[in-house]
């Protein structure tokens, strides 16, 4: 009799839970990125609802927030979602503390092959072969430009193909003196500046196409900084030498991503590197979050390569993935919705709406019909993304402090020299080698005679005039030569008042 009650006991509270967990809504994580992301993937998932009959709910977390909120939900602090946005390079983090479900069981449903390899190479961890998230999105970084300034200054993709033809480029548009309506005066190209977190995806492509990177995997499989590599430090200098060469307004370099894109979108500035999603928004109106109205929709952008270096054209490829969570990966239905999602037509629909990438093969084939996008799928094939390391938001975060230590030299006159470089890329690569637990090594990676041959090299844009570069260099020393002439009036002016200041005092206490 006791058996037969706790038997229905057992068996009415398991059914009650079921009912409960049914009427719970799967819970999909994204983060904003483009146009209406939420209204898009609200709307397919409705499909899914009708075709499973199963309730589905979007939550979406800044990107501001999304890391903690993120963490604590893997921790079990708080309910995790059923299936969740990932930034590629967080996928190994959280992968490398057993706080993602493995995939694997699903893969002969999901098909590898479909993915594209640069995109693919993101799913999991280093030295892990097992698979924990699917791409979702691809952020392919390109050349955006300003057709109308272009065809005005009679510039071409051709013309910006190589990094010395860039270099030319910008100081014929700067020379041209473009003024708009409102009589601002176009400039060449801007990029953000300090403490911006987008720093290293802007260095990166002039750093891979210089064929240097920020880390490498010696043959022991033991991972460094490269910060000191000659390749890696051309392809900085490169980068710095639109400031050193005057081709860009240092000003510049006070404003964070959100702002350059913006004057660009009101165009203001010719050229910007940057994520492509601008192009699907001149496409949505205003009200669905899209750039309709603006002026860059009425000059018209075009999507050119980054300007090869020594290695060639490469760009950035960045994006995000979906991955369930440790504590659902028995739930069917988690595994459910991940297939949905990735679905061949959803992925189509969800990135048309935002503007990135999807990352199969076949929807890519259709996305090159689009004569704005077809160079873009083109660039896929030499494109880079940051390893799938566990340490990389660390390292990450200390490039956003390395190159924001760089901004700010330029920023203020007579801060800047090649030496403060030097030693500022000297601790930095210590820095990483830190967090990377790397052999410590006895000798500096390169010594200061080195680096100022490579630095000085570098930052001598061949094919441009001597005059011009002897101009800009300078321009600079001008600056910092004016900056500290300032400083010097200001301390003088300074130390007369204190004097007045005690001179009175002493009067006043005699009386």
């Amino acid at each position: 009799m006791f058996l037969r009650l706790m038997t229905r006991t057992l068996a009415a509270v398991s059914l009650a839970a079921g009912m409960l967990s049914a009427a719970a809504p799967l819970e999909v994580w994204i983060m904003p990125n483009g146009a209406n992301p939420q209204g898009m993937l609200e709307q397919r998932l409705s499909l899914f609802e009708k075709e499973t009959g199963l309730k589905t709910k979007v939550v979406v977390l800044d990107w501001g927030e999304a890391w903690s909120a993120i963490t604590r939900a893997l921790e079990g602090k708080t309910e995790a979602p059923a299936v969740l946005q990932l930034g590629t390079t967080w996928v190994s983090y959280f992968a490398s503390r057993g706080e993602l479900a493995k995939l694997d069981p699903y893969l002969n449903e999901i098909k590898p092959d479909r993915f594209v390899n640069v995109s693919w190479n993101t799913t999991g961890t280093d030295g892990d072969s097992s698979v924990y998230s699917i791409p979702w999105f691809i952020d392919a970084r390109a050349l955006l430009a300003n057709k109308t300034i272009l065809e005005q200054v009679g510039i071409t993709a051709n013309d910006v193909s190589t990094y010395e033809g860039f270099a030319k480029a910008l100081r014929k548009i700067n020379d041209a003196k473009i003024q708009r309506k409102d009589g601002f005066q176009v400039k060449s190209y801007a990029f953000p500046g300090k403490s911006d977190w987008n720093i290293p995806h802007n260095f990166a492509p002039w750093v891979w196409s210089a064929g240097g990177s920020f880390v490498r995997k010696d043959e022991k499989g033991v991972w460094h900084s490269n910060l000191m590599d000659p390749q890696t430090i051309t392809g900085i200098a490169s980068y710095l030498n639109f400031v050193l060469d005057s081709l860009v307004d240092k000003t510049s370099l006070r404003d964070n991503t959100a702002q350059v894109v913006q004057h660009f979108n009101s165009g203001e500035v010719a050229f910007i590197l940057n994520t492509t999603e601008l192009v699907m928004q001149t496409r949505h109106e205003a009200a669905e979050g899209g750039l309709a109205a603006s002026q860059i929709n009425t000059d018209g952008i075009e999507l050119m390569q980054v300007p090869a270096g020594n290695a060639g054209s490469v760009c950035f490829i960045g994006g995000s993935n979906l991955s369930i969570p440790k504590s659902k990966a028995n739930d069917p239905n988690a595994a459910k919705l991940l297939k949905f999602l990735i679905r061949n037509d959803n992925l189509d629909a969800y990135t048309k709406q935002i503007g990135f990438l999807p990352p199969v093969k076949e929807v890519l084939q259709n996305w090159a019909q689009d004569s704005s996008y077809k160079i873009l799928i083109k660039l896929l094939e030499n494109g880079q993304n940051y390893p799938n390391i566990p340490e990389w938001t660390l390292i990450e975060g200390s490039l956003v402090s390395l190159f924001s230590d760089i901004w700010s030299m330029l920023d203020i006159g007579g801060l800047y020299s090649d030496e403060a470089v030097y030693s500022t890329l000297l601790t930095y690569n210590q820095k990483i080698n830190d967090i990377l637990h790397a052999p410590t090594e006895s000798t500096p990676p390169m010594r200061l005679e080195e680096f100022l041959k490579i630095w000085k090299k570098a930052t001598t844009i061949s094919g441009i005039s001597s005059a011009a570069g002897e101009s800009s260099s300078a321009g600079v020393d001008e600056e910092s030569a004016s900056s500290a002439k300032i400083g010097l009036s200001i301390f003088i002016f300074l130390l007369a008042v204190f004097s007045g200041f005690i001179v009175t005092y002493m009067r006043k206490r005699k009386q």
